[in-house]
């Protein structure tokens, strides 16, 4: 049974791991016990735990709830020893009453005004219906109790008692059909972000949303807030004597990539290389090898108990991998989805030029750092559902054949949906890099040494669209002319014309086409001045399934790269007649006078 099974029966799926203490209660090494901690022994959760420094969350109670349908599963209640601890695994619970994803949304190279330079996070809407239930799953210590589970409370009147801290909890969806194992299925994967209910009708709303939430606004700024005060006044010549009231690690840590540690007082920022002891016991530490007014700022006068912020600063880095250490170190959880080896695999072969500068003055969201990370180093990264991990991908040419969907074969009838937005429409590119003090705002216009403007006079012409429209990029990484331009170029070829969206649906049965892949389409809409239909490549910038099992719907960006581009190859490269198929897309070869190679289209430098 698949998606191209006829008579197919869709089942949804969703799974929620409940951690759960491994230990039994009373037996070493917890210590909880009757009339001492307690009166009745705890479910194995950490709202009922007795014995904090025991608990030990190694255990999962994996929750599964389907909708009530003909054919459901009965035998899927397993328990699996997995290291470290173990997994219960419930029968299919038939209380789902529905399942509304909003599917992760790119915005390539952060490039479309109109919506975040992060793109879109994908989340998930789960609707559940309560019931009675028997804690026979739940509950350790079911037959010591003395009540009948079933006859007091309900399912999620006693779940969320017991489990009030499911924040950031494992949720699985799974679209696939009767008969498959779970393997089988196409998941997603979510983070538990809250529950709500059970309302008047007894149903309970659970919204997930994809890891990187853990980088959204209120979640992960960077650097952390210090908390630090500088003991005593300082003049603007002083380098010895600074002595700042804060925990050692808060001025140790490293931050950045410099050996020079960097601190903040006002609009000062100081650098110093190390820390002595003043008072340890009162947290208070001396700065040593300091060195006044440093990354542009100007030293000045200071007053005791002054606030002081750590700063972060990067030099001469790469710019996904600035991007992969503030994930890392400012939002925790979400490198555990990063595969650094396709990162850097991917940028090595893209943007290995683009290595940044940059100092981050002030606590910062951190999406909003990898907003600006993005655009300026011609990268974007997402979440992607169905592979759960985080993706880097270059804004470059395909070097794959991409799959075709026409009218004819793949594309539901009265589905096809074509529009154009004038407002994202750029014919001028200015890019401000070389920041001069990161203290001041970002978006000054005066605190930036280099400006590259680029300028398509073509598209401003009379004869074109005959107006100008500009986009600004304040970049605090930028440090060369050419990052600059290159950020420049490419964003006026995707640009430079009103951008085309498309929408479109397809059966199951295409389903593997998915988030940042390129398709090439044909519909009978799209023709060239003659009216013979034309061939378009089409970037996804999401994927939401309306029918689970049933219907895709795709929202497509025009792609920029259309043709055939020049990669270099090893000298034993064959000759063009003799090449593969995918040799001649991995390679190049130079082409006659009339631009024809074997009578096939030549090859463009990228």
């Amino acid at each position: 049974m698949n998606e191209t099974t006829c008579g197919r029966e869709p089942i949804q799926i969703v799974e929620i791991y409940q951690p759960s203490c491994s230990l039994t209660y009373g037996v070493a090494p917890c210590t909880a016990a009757l009339g001492i901690t307690g009166d009745r022994k705890c479910f194995n959760v950490t709202s009922s735990c007795q014995d904090r420094e025991n608990l030990t969350l190694t255990d999962f109670i994996v929750w599964r709830f389907a909708k009530p349908q003909a054919n459901l599963p009965k035998d899927w209640h397993e328990e699996v020893v997995e290291s470290p601890g173990t997994q219960i695994k419930t029968n299919l619970i038939p209380s789902l009453v529905s399942v509304s994803t909003s599917a992760t949304r790119i915005n390539i190279g952060g490039g479309s005004e109109n919506e975040s330079p992060f793109g879109r996070r994908a989340s998930v809407s789960i609707v559940l219906q309560d019931h009675p239930w028997d804690d026979s799953i739940g509950d350790k210590y079911v037959t010591e109790r003395d009540y009948d589970p079933f006859k007091r409370g309900t399912f999620w009147g006693k779940w969320l008692a017991r489990n009030p801290f499911h924040s950031g909890w494992k949720v699985m969806v799974y679209d696939g059909y009767i008969g498959q194992s779970l393997a089988e299925m196409s998941s997603r994967l979510y983070l538990l972000d809250r529950i709500d209910g059970p309302d008047s009708n007894g149903r309970v709303r659970i919204t997930a949303k994809d890891p990187l939430k853990l980088a959204d606004d209120k979640r992960a700024q960077a650097p952390l807030a210090t908390q630090a005060t500088l003991r005593d006044a300082i003049d603007a010549s002083q380098t010895t004597g600074i002595v700042i009231i804060a925990a050692q690690a808060d001025l140790t840590e490293q931050l950045g990539n410099t050996a020079t540690n960097y601190i903040r007082i006002g609009d000062e920022i100081i650098g110093y290389t190390g820390v002595t002891a003043s008072s340890p016991s009162d947290n208070e530490w001396e700065l040593t090898g300091v060195t006044r007014g440093t990354l542009g700022t100007e030293a000045e006068e200071h007053d005791a108990e002054e606030e002081c912020q750590r700063v972060i600063r990067y030099e001469n880095k790469e710019c996904w991998l600035i991007a992969y250490d503030l994930l890392d170190k400012f939002a925790p959880g979400t490198t555990d989805f990063i595969d650094l080896d396709q990162w850097n695999e991917e940028a090595e072969t893209w943007i290995p030029t683009f290595r940044f500068s940059g100092t981050i003055a002030e606590p910062t969201p951190v999406n909003e750092l990898l907003a600006e990370l993005t655009e300026s180093g011609l990268f974007y990264i997402w979440w992607d559902e169905r592979k759960q991990t985080i993706p880097l991908k270059a804004i470059r040419p395909v070097t794959e054949q991409p799959v075709l969907l026409t009218d004819r074969e793949n594309i539901i009838a009265d589905s096809f949906s074509l529009k154009v937005d004038p407002d994202q429409r750029i014919s001028q590119v200015w890019v401000y890099f070389n920041q001069k003090n990161p203290t001041e705002d970002l978006d000054d216009i005066g605190n930036y040494t280099n400006i590259r403007i680029r300028i398509d006079g073509d598209a401003e012409s009379e004869q074109e669209y005959g107006q100008s429209r500009i986009r600004q990029i304040f970049s605090r990484w930028i440090v060369s002319d050419a990052q600059a331009l290159q950020v420049a170029v490419r964003m006026l070829a995707r640009y430079r014309d009103n951008p085309r969206y498309l929408t479109l649906r397809l059966d199951a049965k295409d389903r593997s086409l998915w988030t940042a892949d390129v398709a090439e389409i044909e519909h009978f809409s799209m023709t060239d001045e003659t009216g013979n239909p034309k061939r378009e490549r089409w970037q996804v910038i999401s994927v939401e399934e309306v029918q689970p099992g049933e219907i895709i719907q795709y929202d497509f960006q025009t792609f920029e790269f259309f043709g055939r581009f020049a990669f270099w190859m090893h000298e034993n490269a064959p000759d063009y007649a003799d090449a593969t198929e995918d040799e001649r897309r991995q390679g190049f070869w130079w082409a006659d006078e009339d631009g024809k190679i074997n009578g096939d289209e030549g090859y463009m430098w990228i």
